[in-house]
């Protein structure tokens, strides 16, 4: 009898995932990759919509286009998952599965902040990356205030690189000296991971821009354009662009598996949702400390793969070690690397050209390099 194997999530972890074992699994496992609209995006490109250098459109293919033939996808929503019954429920039918694997993301969620969906914008998803470019191609000057309005949030570096992408933005437009620009983070210096602090400290300095730690917002006032600390420090501003803090999908706060924000706990090293057997979690729908970016996903779908392939062909099972890195913007054309794992912290190179043009090339590259999973 065929062993059935269903993945969750058209995302980066559930688009590897899929492919990695549709090169290595035995002719007998049966792959299926059940995903809400069957269509794949690349996320990080939301960072340049706002100043107008991709389409969202463009960030996007159609799954079938880049799984494998092997590769059974179902364009539909899971209305819900039994884990007792290892039954996944979609709209107009049911899967019955050997192994699981949930890739299912996480979302903003602006509304757990007072006020924040009504006065701050983002780019952490296609729409609000939409309107924010449309209010920065009328911004004719005043206050900006970038930063974090709660954690845990995708792709931890992504709101420095937008602010200093928004001060070559506004260079180029001849407005910078009518701007002030802020950064508020609700950490006592400019960013968590220690080794990079003095890279983006000294580009805050040469753009001119303001770093405001131990901001951890509590409310937002839409209507005097105001941010609270819970401090009771107080921002206003002309234009907010705060990324929101995220939380678990809807499916799986509803479903009574995920922790208090709805996300996957989940064993930092076999990557195996607690207590239960043979039922994976990958990428951002977990609740490891590993930050929510698009590097970990694919290190963990590559693992969760090969070792959904061992436990069915009886070999040793691989330990995830925590790897993710990712390429940084900083400004000026150029970038920085953040590589680490568990029990090696980063050594950030200092910001290049080379390394710049390498994560302008990935929105290009990114169809032929990621989703083929060749590991």
């Amino acid at each position: 009898m065929a062993t059935q194997v269903i993945i969750v999530g058209g995302g980066v972890g559930g688009v590897v995932t899929a492919n990695r074992l549709a090169l290595l699994a035995p002719e007998d496992v049966q792959i299926t990759l059940v995903d809400t609209t069957g269509v794949h995006t690349y996320q990080q490109g939301w960072l340049y919509v706002p100043f107008g250098e991709v389409e969202p459109k463009k960030l996007q293919r159609r799954l079938r286009s880049i799984v494998y033939d092997r590769v059974k996808v179902i364009a539909k929503p899971v209305t819900g998952i039994e884990l007792e019954n290892r039954t996944v429920h979609f709209n107009g039918g049911r899967l019955s599965y050997d192994f699981l694997v949930l890739a299912l993301g996480c979302e903003p969620n602006p509304s757990e902040i007072e006020g924040l969906s009504e006065g701050a914008h983002h780019f952490h998803t296609a729409d609000a990356a939409v309107k924010l470019r449309e209010v920065l191609a009328n911004f004719e000057g005043g206050t900006i205030v970038v930063g974090v309005g709660g954690l845990p949030y995708k792709c931890p570096p992504s709101p420095i690189e937008f602010v200093c992408l928004l001060h070559e933005h506004l260079v180029r437009k001849g407005l910078r000296d009518k701007v002030e620009l802020i950064y508020a983070t609700p950490l006592p210096r400019v960013f968590h991971i220690e080794p990079i602090v003095p890279i983006f400290e000294e580009r805050f300095e040469r753009f001119g821009i303001r770093l405001v730690p131990f901001f951890t917002l509590e409310t937002f006032d839409p209507a005097n354009r105001k941010a609270i600390s819970m401090d009771g420090t107080e921002l206003t501003a002309d234009l907010f662009v705060l990324v929101p803090p995220h939380c678990g999908v809807e499916l799986v706060r509803k479903s009574g598996y995920g922790d208090a924000k709805g996300f996957l706990p989940t064993d930092r090293y076999t990557l195996q949702v607690q207590g239960q057997e043979r039922v994976y979690a990958i990428g951002d729908c977990t609740n490891l400390a590993t930050p929510k970016a698009l590097t970990a996903a694919q290190k963990q779908a590559l693992i969760v793969a090969e070792n959904i392939i061992a436990e069915i062909t009886g070999k040793e099972l691989r330990k995830y070690n925590g790897q993710v890195g990712c390429v940084i913007e900083v400004g000026d054309g150029e970038a920085t690397v953040a590589s680490f794992d568990y029990d090696n912290p980063p050594h950030p190179p200092k910001p290049s050209k080379s390394l710049f043009q390498q994560k302008r090339a990935m929105r290009r590259l990114y169809w032929q390099i990621v989703p083929p999973a060749l590991g």
